[in-house]
């Protein structure tokens, strides 16, 4: 298995982009279970933290699809890169990731 590692984050024309790793695991789907998501996790030994734009970012309009302004803040601690930048129906979110190894 490939180890998924931090690779540049260029993001389209609505600020969103996805990690082509988490994007093979997606499929296309809206909805995974969080079972299936955790257990994608541990096998690819992977730990994430959930940031969502309007956690402390209240001059952001929530109606806006364009969250290319949006710079999500870095989790603390080493190692954490760029899983996802997506919009969800509780708004936009960005999916750190990082190796269980560099925690």
């Amino acid at each position: 298995m490939k180890e998924i590692r931090e690779i540049p984050v260029v993001r389209d024309e609505y600020g969103c982009w996805t990690h082509p790793e988490y994007e093979k695991f997606c499929d296309g789907r809206e909805h995974i279970s969080t079972e299936e998501f955790n257990a994608w996790m541990e096998e690819n030994k992977l730990q994430y933290v959930l940031c969502f734009r309007d956690e402390g970012c209240a001059d952001f309009d929530a109606c806006d699809a364009d969250i290319s302004a949006w710079e999500p803040e870095r989790p603390e601690g080493d190692g954490w890169f760029i899983g996802s930048i997506h919009d969800t129906k509780d708004g936009p979110v960005c999916v750190w990731l990082r190796n269980k190894a560099e925690a």
